[in-house]
């Protein structure tokens, strides 16, 4: 079946560019390789999305989804492998089958950044995690490590202060990055521990993570930090080596676009994450999707 419109991608940026399109009349598919709604389903609280004052991430993710079911999208859970055009038609392979439509919209957002350090490889899966929502639980009144000093860290802490007996912070800066809203809510947590100017080293334990070892950057002290989890939050990088066919990327993988969220290749857009911009919020990603269906749109038309 031919498609009008692919949006590889089932983050916010894509939902929102299904949505937009849906109601075009536009006729479209969605490929989504995990769960619907990208970073924003793994954020405990979200307090900067206009018109509400605080919502769940998996919840406001979830709320976009039924939104998108209910408009008639359909959905396919599959990773894509590869995107070629041809005779004016993008060809887009899937684990699931391969996919033809005549518009395509990028919006596959990001992947959490990895410490690289030893134990880790060994270990994931075993007491190492990169979501605090999802993997939480597992961890209630035990000792944990965070790593990180952004938005993502601070919230990890704080939503896991209320499950875990003891919450180690642990950065390379001498102050966290996040924002106002985040220090504040920190503050008067008695069992969060801030740990500034200290890196990790390696993840120890034979069956599953028993200990961090970690250094102090300004003695060059080295130190086992007994914990049962460590949850990594330094950062997001792109995914986009498959679409490097089809769409010029930046010395950080970004996919390039314009304000149109057009790419080099006529008729495939970028939105969210994905592509080269300036700010990643949610907010920012809905913007993105809802320019991209709209772009993708007036190619159709054309």
């Amino acid at each position: 079946m031919m498609h009008d419109l692919a949006i590889i991608g089932g983050g916010v940026a894509g939902m929102t560019a299904a949505i937009y399109a849906a109601r075009a009349g536009i006729n479209t598919v969605i490929i989504e390789k995990a769960g619907f709604g990208g970073q924003a389903a793994l954020t405990a609280k979200i307090e900067n999305y206009p018109s509400i004052k605080e919502i769940e991430g998996f919840e406001l993710a979830a709320n976009m989804k039924m939104q998108v079911d209910a408009l008639g999208v359909e959905s396919r859970s599959a990773d894509v492998t590869g995107v070629e055009k041809a005779d004016g038609v993008f060809h887009i392979a899937t684990t699931d089958g391969d996919i033809e439509a005549k518009a395509a919209i990028i919006a596959n957002g990001v992947r959490r950044r990895e410490l690289g350090i030893e134990g880790e490889e060994r270990l994931r899966g075993r007491g190492i995690s990169w979501c605090a929502v999802c993997d939480g639980g597992f961890f209630r009144k035990k000792k944990v490590a965070v790593i990180g000093a952004g938005n993502s860290a601070l919230g990890d802490a704080i939503y896991l202060s209320n499950l875990c007996e003891e919450v180690y912070l642990i950065y390379r800066r001498p102050y966290p990055t996040a924002t106002k809203s985040y220090m504040d809510a920190l503050e008067g947590l008695e069992n969060v521990h801030l740990m500034p100017r200290h890196i990790p080293l390696e993840i120890m334990g034979e069956n599953r993570v028993s200990a961090l070892k970690i250094k102090n950057l300004d003695t060059d002290e080295e130190s086992e930090l007994e914990v049962n989890g460590i949850f990594e939050a330094i950062g997001l990088i792109p995914d986009n080596d498959v679409f490097a066919n089809v769409v010029e990327l930046d010395q950080n993988g970004y996919i390039v676009a314009d304000d149109e969220m057009r790419t080099k290749t006529e008729g495939l857009f970028a939105a969210g994450d994905t592509r080269q911009k300036h700010l990643r919020q949610i907010v920012t990603a809905c913007a993105d999707g809802a320019i991209a269906a709209t772009a993708a749109q007036e190619y159709l038309s054309r």
